[in-house]
């Protein structure tokens, strides 16, 4: 390595000497330089310095808009958020809502379908006793029929049949007070 730094060394000395023993070739550079500088300056200077203005105006906007739109996108990204917030809180709220109305619902189903059986069991009632009473009726007008046909063949028209059926009346009333 230290050789490496060595060989280095002593490449530049040459090259520092060299110019330094012909100062033709310094002085061919300096007016070199000297003809590039007017030359530039001359002729591209105002394009490089009106390109390096406007590229740095057009930089400047960009960043002025970038900042503009960070600003922007931050508001729209705030303004998202509490439209999300506030469109969460109304889907709790009608989730809510929609849970009691449901529930009332439910309630007033399991009402009415309560009254409905209890008005068919009442409707049901009545009509059993309904016909408990058109039995019972048939019955009586048949016993009615038998005691008047066994009554009609003993009698054997002895009796009116008007009296014969009260008479019958009065047996049956009499059977069912016991």
């Amino acid at each position: 390595m230290r050789e490496i730094f060595e060989e280095v060394s002593v490449l530049i000395e040459n090259g520092l000497n060299s110019v330094m023993n012909r100062p033709d070739i310094v002085i061919l550079n300096i007016l070199a330089l000297i003809v590039l500088l007017v030359f530039v300056r001359t002729f591209l200077w105002k394009r490089i310095t009106d390109f390096i203005n406007q590229r740095q105006k057009a930089l400047t906007e960009a960043l002025e808009n970038a900042d503009l739109e960070r600003e922007i996108a931050k508001s729209l990204q705030e303004k998202s958020h509490k439209d999300y917030e506030a469109m969460r809180e109304e889907t709790r709220i009608l989730k809510e809502k929609l849970t009691l109305e449901a529930y009332k619902q439910q309630e007033e189903l399991i009402t009415s379908a309560k009254k409905e059986a209890k008005r068919r069991l009442d409707q049901a009632d009545k009509d059993i006793e309904f016909e408990i009473i058109q039995a019972n009726e048939q019955i009586k007008q048949s016993i009615k029929e038998i005691a008047f046909a066994a009554a009609e063949k003993i009698v054997k028209r002895e009796i009116d049949e008007n009296v014969h059926q009260d008479i019958i009346d009065d047996i049956v009333q009499e059977r069912e007070v016991r």
